[in-house]
């Protein structure tokens, strides 16, 4: 009898079951009600560039270094700029900062009678020389100088991180620096076919693993590209015979081993000589560096117009 009982009771908790799941349901009309999690929003600072942690941008800025001036200018930063080395002469407004001397002889009393929240520098300051500056509160960042273009786009980034933080406009920024740079790579893709840069008597090279090497590469093959002591030797150059040779501002044809007057673009005539605003701007690159394409480009174009007109005037004889 008991068991009766028990069998007639499960049908009647079942049942109770089903019931109050219906119940549980909920109703198609009643909107779901969800917490929506808002993500904070990101903040510029703090940022860390080099060995310095920034929790703000600089109100104060000074620098020893033309390229660092210039770029900081450039990126719409000069009104904080209140110093400058004694080679700084671009843009010509920042004439009117202070001269701090150099990164190499830095005016200590100079820079501590201006004190710039932060003092820049690409060449190393001695340690004394920090600890003083520093001691006065003045911040001192050591930046690399670039060794290939894409380092050059990383130096604007890091620079332009240091006055306006992390923010989502960077990008666009520092992209529109460099249209003129991006449009003569296109323009003069592989019009130097081979070439080697040669910027000493004793042929020292730019590899790729150097700024100026790495930005000729853009126009052509590095016969110099895989040097790691950055020279090459007189057996590898007539070996790899370049089309052009390109010569440092401090350098002739007259500079080179005799050995190398078999190459044919000594027969040929086809050597460049830069000046020294093209090598200056390899030495201390900034977007300008477009400049330099554009002068071996027309240097280029004047050798084959003048070996062209020889050899008309060979040929008329």
């Amino acid at each position: 009898m008991k068991r009766n009982f028990i069998y007639k009771l499960i049908p009647l908790v079942l049942a109770g079951i089903f019931m109050l799941a219906g119940c549980a349901e909920v109703a198609e009309d009643v909107p779901v009600v969800t917490e929506q999690v808002t993500e904070p929003e990101k903040q510029p600072y703090p940022v860390t560039i080099g060995s310095l942690v920034f929790n703000s941008s600089p109100e104060t800025a000074a620098s020893l270094s033309p390229a660092i001036t210039e770029i900081i200018a450039e990126l719409g930063f000069e009104s904080k700029l209140t110093g400058r080395s004694s080679y700084c002469t671009y843009p010509e407004s920042i004439a009117s900062c202070a001269d701090l001397g150099s990164s190499a002889n830095p005016d200590v009393d100079a820079v501590i009678a201006n004190a710039p929240q932060l003092l820049v520098s690409q060449s190393p300051i001695a340690k004394k020389d920090i600890t003083a500056i520093e001691a006065a509160g003045t911040r001192v960042l050591i930046i690399s100088t670039p060794s290939s273009v894409e380092e050059l786009y990383g130096l604007y980034g890091n620079l332009y991180k240091v006055f306006k933080g992390e923010t989502e406009d960077e990008t666009a920024v520092i992209s529109g620096k460099f249209t003129k740079l991006e449009e003569v790579f296109a323009k003069y893709e592989n019009m130097l076919g081979s070439y080697a840069y040669i910027l000493s008597h004793d042929l020292a090279a730019a590899s790729d693993s150097t700024f100026a090497g790495d930005f000729f590469s853009h126009f052509g093959s590095n016969c110099a590209a895989d040097s790691e002591d950055n020279t090459i030797t007189a057996e590898k150059l007539l070996e790899a015979d370049p089309d052009w040779l390109i010569l440092s501002a401090y350098m002739s044809i007259d500079d080179l081993p005799e050995e190398l007057g078999e190459l044919s673009a000594v027969k040929n005539k086809r050597i460049i000589v830069l000046d020294e605003t093209a090598a200056g701007f390899l030495e201390r690159p900034t977007s300008r560096v477009y400049l330099v394409a554009e002068y071996v480009s027309h240097y280029m174009n004047a050798v084959l117009d003048e070996t062209s007109a020889e050899e008309t005037e060979e040929n008329s004889d």
